[in-house]
């Protein structure tokens, strides 16, 4: 693993000390490291990664989901993090984006627009390796060869709480039929 300058409370509770994290994944201006633990180490708790500006060593998001989704959440938004000043990083043009995408794979089922288009279903489709096409301002997962438009947030809870779930093309199954929306996405 390659190494990566993180910056970690002071135990002395004065400023920030800078230490060098291992780095699961290393982009161009973000890495994927694990959280900073207790006495300047590096937690290794399974579920749970820490995506760093690579510039200032600030984290950016602990986030608690598998490697795999936080190294494709840190690949897709690489490129962008470079535009963030480390002096003034709430002015960044991208941050409220940055807090929905980090808040859609911590909280799923807690979103914040009721209109996300099926934001977390993609996420999730994009986890499990399910084809997604863009129509419009809408995601779209394919599903024996046809494109359906992604459930909504609101959707995917009501059925994680209800007794039934419907299918990509309408049909009301059990939620762990093998073609609930549920099934799917793999959240059963």
């Amino acid at each position: 693993m390659t190494r990566c300058l993180v910056a970690t409370k002071n135990p002395a509770g004065h400023g920030f000390l800078d230490h060098a994290a291992p780095a699961a994944w290393l982009g161009q201006h973000i890495a994927v490291t694990p959280p900073p633990g207790k006495d300047q180490l590096f937690a290794t708790v399974p579920g749970c990664w820490t995506i760093t500006h690579r510039g200032c060593g600030w984290a950016l998001a602990t986030l608690s989901c598998s490697l795999k989704t936080a190294v494709k959440l840190a690949k897709q938004w690489d490129q962008r993090a470079g535009s963030i000043d480390p002096l003034n990083s709430k002015s960044w043009q991208y941050c409220q984006l940055w807090g929905k995408a980090v808040q859609a794979i911590n909280c799923p089922w807690q979103s914040s627009d009721a209109e996300d288009h099926g934001e977390t279903a993609a996420i999730l489709a994009a986890d499990r390796g399910l084809s997604i096409d863009q129509a419009g301002n809408h995601k779209r997962i394919q599903w024996r060869g046809k494109y359906w438009p992604a459930p909504t947030d609101a959707e995917l809870q009501g059925w994680t709480v209800d007794s039934v779930c419907e299918t990509p093309d309408g049909r009301i199954v059990e939620p762990d039929n093998s073609e609930s929306w549920l099934s799917i996405l793999g959240l059963v």
